[in-house]
């Protein structure tokens, strides 16, 4: 019979294969290096750091796995990786059994998943979704642009979380970041962006701060390396009042440019399915879909009838 058990009883040997055929995935799909992650992923299952469930079948042989992660009052779910709907649902109902679950104010699912089913098993049990796509544009005979503003620097970590916060709705309880938009969640979300390499890693002189007046930036686009000859376009944005007037555009172009001059073959960005207004500026930029990423999100019960909007 079919079995869901806590992954730490699974022998590394299982796990490495599960993690081999993940990196693969990632990176024959997304033209995404996730070797480095694997390792750490690892260290974490075996002291049980990090709680998560295998799918082992009859035959001992197993055949999916997930996993999640507690932190500033949520659960994160890293991956869910399942060969059928049943799979999905049986994970997915185990992962919220966990005690983490009852505890936290909010669980987060973002996650570059092929589990069958997944996003009507979230919907289901109770999450908000909103997908995210994965595009990419080739950086082969990429014409010279001029960059708008100068390189990013550490020392405009606060004016981007202003700015990233000034660009985004105050609340969205379906946003994977930041979802009351208080600044002390848009500066972690900043700081996990250039220090964290769940993204991949921060390249600055690759990525863009706009001045405006004072100490505020006008514009901001950070870039990570995802290894494989692939860089990431994690943010972009314009404050509101100079949307429309084509900086957007250019800064586009300038950081392709460089991208390509610094030797990646090709840039790449994920995009809310509900946000058109960019959706359109990278199809005129000449991104195409290359895969989708569920993002779902839901109330854990210690936030059930909550509706904190203040922006403390």
């Amino acid at each position: 019979m079919r079995r869901c058990l806590p992954w730490g009883e699974v022998t590394p040997a299982a796990m490495a294969a599960m993690f081999a055929a993940e990196a693969a995935r990632w990176r024959d799909t997304l033209a995404w290096d996730t070797a480095p992650l694997w390792p750490v992923l690892e260290q974490a299952r075996v002291t049980g750091a990090l709680p998560g469930f295998v799918l082992r079948e009859d035959d001992g042989r197993v055949a999916g796995w997930t996993y999640a992660a507690e932190r500033d009052g949520e659960l994160l779910c890293g991956a869910l990786s399942a060969p059928d709907a049943d799979g999905t649902a049986r994970l997915l109902d185990d992962l919220l059994t966990l005690p983490a679950a009852a505890a936290v104010s909010r669980i987060v699912c973002f996650a570059y998943t092929d589990a069958p089913r997944l996003a009507p098993a979230l919907a289901a049990r109770g999450f908000l979704l909103d997908p995210h796509e994965y595009l990419t544009r080739p950086l082969v005979a990429v014409p010279a642009a001029r960059r708008p503003g100068r390189a990013w620097d550490v020392r405009d970590l606060d004016a981007t979380a202003d700015l990233f916060r000034a660009s985004y709705p105050a609340h969205d309880p379906g946003r994977p970041f930041a979802p009351h938009g208080r600044p002390a969640e848009w500066q972690r979300y900043v700081a996990d962006l250039v220090l964290g390499q769940g993204c991949g890693r921060f390249r600055p002189s690759l990525s863009i701060a706009v001045p405006g007046a004072g100490d505020a930036l006008d514009a901001a686009a950070i870039v990570t390396d995802l290894g494989a000859g692939t860089a990431h376009l994690a943010q972009l944005a314009v404050r509101h009042g100079l949307r429309g007037a084509g900086l957007g555009a250019s800064m586009l172009a300038g950081l392709s440019a460089s991208c390509r001059a610094a030797g990646f073959a090709r840039l790449s960005l994920l995009v809310g399915a509900s946000n058109t207004t960019a959706r359109r500026l990278y199809a005129r930029a000449g991104f195409t879909s290359c895969a989708w990423f569920v993002s779902a999100t839901r109330a854990g019960r210690a936030g059930e009838g909550r509706h904190d909007v203040t922006a403390a």
